[in-house]
């Protein structure tokens, strides 16, 4: 989307000069392998496993503002690459920012864990702040204090993971799918995930920027447009799961002949991920109506939280 291209843009200047080439698929999805451990809980009701972001002192959450810092290489303190979380039986599954050529950035896509719920502007804030790159790392659920930065992960929990990226023709060098993996060999069925705008994607989907295809703010309804997140199984072998087909989740859909209009949630929301099988990686993409010659121009980010695992 144009603001976040003219911002790696910016960002090329005052940091190390970042050498752009076209890499493989594979290339694109090499994630920091640093084990950082979690605690995850096991439902009885039907003996679930749900990786819920919570109870690890040493996550290291999006900042040290909403804009997310720590999520890029040119930082100076701590960054943020991956985190894996620990499963029963010594499995595991992996979250974490895409490399390429040797980086982690969040510019070129992945999943960060962030705990920021910023719905507005605060104070010296002033515009499209609130919905803008430099707060996309804040959920927007309206069943939270808007700005406390705790309670807004789903069921109030504190933490939860925000995704970014997608892929077209026109971003492979620098842009790959976000995804998260399981252990070598292991392989678990998605009943369910839970997922939540981010304030920067609903702020644009609501009320529009001058970055949209008209070259002014319009908003998704006013355009008749829509948006959506798709999902696609691999199973430990590698091989599509699905038929290759993927899972397809609308987060808007206000076009002409749409029976019943999707309106923009506020809220976290329920996912079946299950009609995937049988998984060991899952890879996110998103496709709007709002798309020009740079591409999307949607803000390509999504919250999840409590992905259940069976």
């Amino acid at each position: 989307m144009r603001k976040q291209f003219r911002f790696l843009a910016m960002f090329a200047v005052t940091s190390t000069a970042l050498v752009v080439s076209s890499c493989s698929q594979e290339d694109d999805y090499l994630i920091n392998d640093a084990i950082q451990h979690s605690q995850t809980r096991t439902h009885t009701d039907g003996e679930y496993t749900v990786i819920d972001f919570e109870n690890d002192p040493s996550i290291l959450l999006a900042g040290p503002t909403s804009y997310g810092e720590n999520l890029y290489a040119a930082y100076s303190d701590a960054k943020f690459t991956s985190w894996t979380s620990t499963l029963p039986r010594g499995k595991t599954c992996t979250f974490g920012l895409n490399s390429i050529n040797g980086a982690f950035n969040f510019y070129n896509g992945g999943i960060v864990i962030s705990n920021w719920n910023i719905m507005s502007n605060p104070a010296g804030k002033t515009g499209d702040w609130w919905y803008s790159y430099l707060n996309q790392c804040s959920v927007y659920n309206t069943a939270s204090v808007d700005a406390a930065n705790q309670g807004a992960g789903h069921g109030n929990s504190n933490n939860f993971g925000i995704m970014y990226g997608y892929s077209d023709d026109f971003n492979a060098s620098y842009m790959a799918n976000a995804q998260f993996y399981f252990s070598p060999g292991t392989q678990y069925i998605i009943q369910k995930m839970h997922i939540c705008n981010s304030s920067y994607t609903y702020g644009v989907m609501k009320y529009g920027n001058q970055f949209g295809a008209s070259g002014s703010a319009v908003s998704l309804e006013e355009a008749k447009g829509y948006f959506k997140v798709l999902a696609y199984g691999f199973d430990a072998n590698g091989n599509a799961t699905n038929g290759g087909r993927p899972v397809e989740k609308y987060l808007a859909d206000y076009r002409i002949g749409t029976t019943p209009i999707i309106a923009i949630s506020t809220q976290w929301i329920e996912w079946d991920l299950s009609a995937l099988g049988a998984v060991n990686k899952v890879k996110f993409n998103f496709v709007g109506s709002d798309s020009g010659a740079y591409g999307l121009n949607t803000p390509a980010y999504l919250c999840i939280d409590d992905i259940y695992l069976h």
